[in-house]
């Protein structure tokens, strides 16, 4: 693809088009200090704005003019002036820009300030061959450092972004925006835009609105450049800071301010609690008590012993619940508090389940092991989790999310409409929905409808789920075999609660001889989380066939290990060809079946592949392109550990040959050169050939996919020969997913 290019002046561009869109929709709301700044934008010269533009996209706000030089700004100087004049930026005179400027400076120009420095009796002046750190050190510890001082070295300015500059991206973007980037990401074809709706509707119709909200999203973005880690701490006076500010705080005037007030408040609660001051916790939580910040009030009254208070917190969540998972939480505690040896739901529901055996090369992969596990047994069975669901909902009310009018999608760069986070989504189209709702009244009607929302959306890209080739099938097993008015009653649910609803949805769909069932797959280990038992009783209540499924594993002595060689056109799955494919395939130590074919990879080989490998354009002539070897192909590795010398290459060319043939490729992999390494350490090289020439392997004709895969096998029954002779019971074999 050619390279794009941008025109000269594309950042005031992109400028002139993000303030044309923001006034388009929001000019009643700007107050008087985002209209002057505005206006004070316009005015500036051509070369201020593109020198301001230029500073705005580059990370951080402290630049030294040396650092700006660009080729559309002739005359810097004057655009430094108009911008200083208009307030844009400033001189760097602040101790805290003395910093910034000081870890900036290269050694030279610590250099260059070590001589300005006058000398002291304090500080021993470094030496001509100091490293950059101890001058540094030196320059901070002297007395007369200053900012007038590092200013004769190369003069430095702050860039300012006040309020109204990021209100208005703000209003655009829908949270706190630094710059413009995604216009420019936009244009490289890098960012992809929603393809629904150009014309978009206000996220805020009132100014106090909007400005509530511009307000929650700063405290949150304060919140996450404070602790940008999950291990971050505040410490005890800035956490009472944060605590104490919360009385402080305005009403939310909208549904999703009043989510991000929920959040933040459970976030600075969670953080009190990890520094050990529960009271400051507790202030936290009674100020937003709705889940999940009612779960850690009843667990923290119960902790201290206030049980008029768990008492109190209880009936809320009982009586008053905000949503399922708190109501079933608290029904759970409360039965536990009743009768001190009653066990959780969650382990009840674990312990009723049945057990399947596996074989432990599915350790990695449970869920696929289930899959074959019931293929085997000539059933269907996909992994289809949450992504069913959320297709199902995202096709069914199509229209209402992304194409009508009131659908919350208020710019081109808003993939999720706004409203499912706030739950106002069902209250603002409830006659359509509802209307959507009732075409579920008969299979037929809701089958009809299904594919007719599917043609219409079929492989548009969007950010509620993912199309793959069995989604069709998938969804019209759900409509045919669902319980009378489930769907209608689920889908319903989900509009007036998605961000809840959305997740937690057992992992497999399988097909039986009595309709579908829906299993959560639990590995030893495995935890049922609160919201995954939620869901299950949730399709339980609808009349769905649902259970959880636990595993246990062995090493099962009869596994087939598929040795796989494949010669190519390069080295690139996505883009090159196999020219030979070899399978040889081993059991209980023995070989029990050979297959190799050359491919016609139908392009050109390259001449130095047909040196390396010996094959020829002539030789593949003739041949079967792997389109119509692929069935073949996928039957003889179905149910086998993937073998191979270096396994990324053989697996990823395979997997993309079969993708190609909408055919997919899932299965333990085993890498020799991996397990060479271990079996026979501190050898001179791991390379097929050097290892042949090692172990005297049968390795007749390097370079060609049936000898290699041979003598591969061969490597393979040693490793495992080795293996057996120590601790390990059976093969330690590396499963990956590709």
């Amino acid at each position: 693809m050619a390279r794009i290019e941008l025109p000269p002046d594309y950042m005031r561009s992109h400028f002139a088009e993000f303030l044309q869109r923001v006034s388009k929709l929001y000019q009643p709301l700007f107050d008087a200090a985002t209209t002057d700044w505005i206006a004070s934008y316009h005015g500036l010269s051509v070369e201020a704005q593109r020198l301001w533009l230029r500073m705005l996209s580059r990370k951080g706000l402290v630049f030294a003019l040396a650092d700006l030089q660009y080729a559309e700004v002739t005359d810097q100087a004057a655009a430094v002036a108009a911008l200083t004049t208009a307030g844009f930026i400033s001189p760097a005179q602040t101790a805290q820009t003395q910093a910034v400027i000081l870890e900036r400076l290269t050694k030279a120009r610590l250099w260059q300030l070590v001589e300005l420095l006058p000398d002291t009796v304090l500080l021993q002046r470094p030496k001509k061959s100091a490293d950059r750190p101890s001058l540094l050190a030196y320059v901070q510890a002297h007395p007369a450092l200053s900012i007038e001082l590092l200013q004769q070295i190369e003069y430095w300015v702050v860039l300012h972004t006040p309020e109204s500059l990021q209100f208005l991206l703000f209003l655009h973007f829908g949270h706190l925006h630094t710059d413009l980037s995604a216009f420019v990401l936009r244009d490289l074809g890098v960012l992809p835009t929603q393809p629904f709706k150009q014309d978009f509707a206000p996220r805020y119709l009132d100014a106090a609105t909007a400005q509530v909200g511009f307000f929650y999203a700063s405290r949150k973005a304060a919140w996450r450049e404070l602790l940008p880690k999950r291990t971050s701490r505040l410490n005890s006076d800035e956490l009472q800071q944060w605590v104490d500010s919360i009385t402080r705080w305005p009403t939310p005037l909208d549904e999703r301010t009043e989510l991000q007030r929920e959040q933040l408040c459970y976030e600075i609660g969670r953080q009190a609690e990890r520094l050990q001051h529960i009271d400051l916790a507790l202030q936290c939580y009674r100020h937003e008590p709705t889940y999940p910040a009612s779960e850690r009030l009843m667990r923290l009254y119960h902790q201290l012993g206030d049980t008029a208070a768990l008492e109190q917190q209880l009936q809320q969540m009982l009586q008053q619940p905000s949503c399922d998972d708190e109501y079933q939480l608290a029904q759970d505690f409360s039965a536990r508090l009743g009768r001190v040896y009653r066990i959780t739901d969650l382990t009840q529901t674990l312990q009723q389940a049945g057990v399947l055996t596996l074989d432990d090369l599915y350790m990695s992969d449970p869920e696929q092991g289930v899959i074959q596990y019931y293929q085997q047994q000539g059933q269907q069975a996909w992994y289809c989790e949450n992504n069913l669901w959320q297709a199902l909902f995202g096709l069914w009310f199509w229209q209402e999310l992304f194409e009508s009018d009131l659908a919350a999608v208020h710019s081109e760069f808003d993939w999720r409409p706004r409203d499912l986070t706030t739950g106002l989504f069902y209250t603002r189209q409830q006659a359509a929905l509802d209307a959507k709702l009732a075409l579920f009244a008969t299979p037929e009607q809701a089958l009809r409808q299904l594919l007719k929302q599917f043609a219409h959306a079929a492989q548009r890209p969007n950010a509620l789920f993912r199309f793959y080739p069995e989604l069709l099938e998938q969804l019209q097993l759900l409509v045919q075999h669902a319980p009378a008015g489930a769907l209608a009653s689920l889908l319903k649910k989900m509009a007036q609660d998605y961000r809840s609803l959305s997740r937690g949805f057992p992992d497999l769909l399988v097909r039986t001889t009595q309709g579908i069932e829906f299993i959560e797959v639990k590995a030893p280990g495995d935890v049922l989380r609160r919201h995954q038992l939620t869901r299950l009783r949730t399709l339980q209540d609808l009349g769905f066939a649902v259970r959880v499924q636990k595993l246990k594993f062995f090493a099962d002595p009869k596994r087939i290990y598929a040795v796989v060689d494949v010669e190519t056109t390069g080295g690139t799955g996505s883009a090159d060809r196999i020219t030979e494919i070899a399978i040889v395939r081993v059991q209980q130590g023995q070989v029990i079946d050979r297959y190799s074919q050359l491919v016609n990879p139908q392009r050109r080989i390259p001449s130095f592949i047909t040196r390396l490998t010996g094959i020829s354009d002539a030789m593949v002539a003739a041949q079967p392109s792997f389109a119509e070897i692929a069935g073949d192909v996928l039957q003889r590795l179905q149910g086998c550990v993937f073998v191979a010398h270096n396994v990324k290459f053989d697996y990823g060319f395979v997997k993309s040959e079969l993708a190609r043939c909408d055919l997919e490729l899932k299965l333990p992999q085993l890498c020799t050169v991996v397990q060479s390494r271990k079996s026979f350490p501190g050898l001179a090289s791991y390379g097929l050939a050097a290892l042949a020439s090692h172990f005297g392997l049968n390795l007749t004709q390097h370079h060609r996919a049936l000898a290699d895969a041979a003598a591969t096998a061969e490597l393979l029954l040693l490793i495992q020969q080795q293996q057996a002779l120590s601790t390990a019971p059976h093969l330690n074999h590396q499963t990956t997913e590709a």
